[in-house]
């Protein structure tokens, strides 16, 4: 699963749901770094769900239902289900040629509703 750069493939946006959101479709990586700072700032939620930092990600990534707008230019993936959301922050990286995961997180849904809808399933 690991890539040449020390990073690890967990999806891709697909086409037609980046055309509805006016995004670009590429896939998405979640690199070594960034598992480093997933594992330390949420490893107690994580591990509540029985989940590694990987696992969660890639779940996130795999079952999202909401994408909403983030900070900046960074949209999140959001599966939704009324009182705990899995959301797995996305930033278009400086290469422009995909998404690169900054961050990953359970949240509560006062948290996500507040951000701007950009898909719903």
């Amino acid at each position: 699963m690991k890539t040449d750069n020390n990073r690890i493939k967990v999806g891709r946006l697909k086409l037609t749901i980046a055309r509805k959101i006016k995004r670009k479709c590429a896939d998405i990586y979640l690199t070594s770094n960034y598992l480093k700072h997933i594992e330390r700032r949420h490893k107690t939620e994580l591990e509540k769900l029985g989940l590694t930092a990987v696992d969660f990600v890639i779940t996130v990534v795999k079952n999202y239902n909401q994408i909403r707008e983030g900070s900046n230019d960074s949209i999140l993936l959001v599966i939704f289900n009324g009182e705990l959301n899995y959301t797995a922050g996305i930033d278009l990286c400086l290469s422009g040629e995909h998404w690169e995961v900054k961050t990953a997180e359970p949240r509560k849904t006062i948290d996500i509703v507040k951000r701007k809808l950009l898909w719903k399933k």
